[in-house]
């Protein structure tokens, strides 16, 4: 028996959010595709999906996700809104460990296909909070330095 796309979306995180990605991986279709919009990578759940979430979970040894808001759609899409929560531990994404908490509020919207196995992953958040939870310089605005 298949799972709903709202059970899968909730193992999904679930898992991720006990740092199995091996694990979540194993709600995904061999084929399918991921878009992380913030960092305009687009590729392979298995391939670019993963490696993303594996530098997650390392770089959070301590990383929670929580689930504020799901629906799914009739066409079986799970619109998600998370929050994901941690120390810095290791650098992430370049961004080099400062031992900062960070809150990040994330949009992830994921296609469940009939045979119960996520199909389409994209995923949003805001650039500029994740570098200010992480006390990275602001990119946008000149500083002046002596």
């Amino acid at each position: 028996m298949t799972m709903s796309a709202e059970d899968v979306t909730r193992q999904f995180f679930s898992r991720i959010s006990n740092h199995d990605v091996t694990g979540a991986m194993d709600l995904v279709a061999p084929d399918a595709s991921v878009r992380l919009v913030p960092l305009n990578i687009e590729g392979r759940m298995r391939a670019e999906g993963r490696a993303f979430l594996e530098s997650l979970v390392e770089a959070f040894p301590d990383l929670y996700i929580r689930v504020r808001r799901l629906f799914v759609t009739t066409e079986s899409v799970a619109a998600v809104e998370i929050t994901i929560d941690g120390t810095q531990g290791g650098d992430f994404l370049g961004i080099v460990n400062q031992e900062k908490h960070l809150d990040l509020d994330l949009a992830w919207l994921l296609r469940v296909g009939p045979s119960g196995l996520i199909e389409d992953v994209q995923a949003y958040w805001c650039r500029n909070q994740l570098y200010r939870r992480l006390a990275v310089k602001r990119l946008d605005q000149i500083s002046i330095t002596a």
